[in-house]
């Protein structure tokens, strides 16, 4: 019998396509005069091709000079929340490379586990310990020298394409290729473990996401408990409870719902955003 559900919006087909673009975009070398300026995703400008400056980098340089200087990250860090407040996390699911990587990966080994609920609050301690206390205290930029993305564009093309650099590679290189290697590997058979529990970007993007103008709406209602939705979420969670919530990355792929229990809307649209049928707080 031929599968009569309606076919989703096209902006809701080509994530994929966006994700890749996004990629390309923030890594390409002609563009390499903007790289003062920040593009709000995880993106080292330790890559040789990178076009834009990574935000959480910048964030650090700026907290840093806080003590020498009595600069405030205003302007970072009111990009990121001014961004977050528009559209929540959706620059993680549609827009970021290290997210686009960890997509690709779950779709070799068809990641089905999830990581534990309570692990989403690590990001927030990553946050505040690596990208702001250490900063500050240290003048060095603690989440970059762990974060993986920073590993994959600057530790590995910054000494392929500048072979004088191998000779300063040490412990500190290995370790980081280590960090890289394990979410790697998680990401075959765990959702988007980086994205979940440990990037700080996310952390910051996060706290607006349920307050942001753009709002995934739930209709109980319509919802036949199916699950189709919580294996098609890309980042592990259970859109019918936690939509919306700080793990959410807002990528739209639960509103392909075949019965349509799960739609986009905004702030200004969505009488049942702000409760479910239930009376639970979204």
């Amino acid at each position: 019998m031929a599968d009569r559900r309606p076919r989703p919006p096209l902006y809701l087909r080509i994530r994929g396509w966006v994700q890749l673009a996004t990629a390309l975009a923030v890594n390409a070398l002609f563009l390499y005069d903007l790289r003062h300026i920040c593009f709000p995703v995880l993106n080292c400008w330790a890559c040789p091709a990178a076009s834009f400056a990574c935000p959480m980098g910048a964030l650090q340089v700026s907290i840093s000079a806080m003590r020498g200087a009595l600069l405030l990250p205003f302007y970072v860090l009111g990009t990121i929340l001014a961004v977050s407040a528009i559209i929540g996390r959706a620059m993680c699911g549609w827009l970021c490379p290290f997210g686009f990587l960890q997509d690709l990966l779950a779709r070799l080994g068809r990641a089905r586990h999830r990581m534990p609920r309570a692990m989403g609050y690590l990001k927030y301690a990553i946050l505040i310990v690596l990208g702001v206390i250490l900063p500050y205290l240290t003048f060095t930029p603690w989440f970059c020298e762990f974060c993986p993305q920073g590993a994959l564009q600057g530790g590995i093309f910054q000494p392929l394409l500048y072979p004088e650099l191998r000779d300063w590679i040490g412990n500190w290189w290995y370790l980081k290729m280590g960090i890289l290697a394990a979410f790697v590997v998680a990401a075959i058979f765990v959702r988007r473990p980086f994205c979940h529990s440990f990037c700080a970007l996310g952390a910051i993007f996060s706290l607006c996401n349920r307050f942001s103008l753009l709002r995934m709406h739930y209709n109980r209602d319509k919802c036949t408990d199916c699950l189709w939705c919580v294996r098609a979420c890309p980042a592990g969670i259970d859109p019918r409870t936690d939509l919306e919530s700080n793990a959410c990355i807002s990528c739209m792929e639960c509103a392909k719902c075949p019965f349509d229990a799960i739609h986009v809307t905004t702030a200004f649209s969505c009488p049942g955003c702000r409760k479910s049928s239930e009376g639970e707080p979204w």
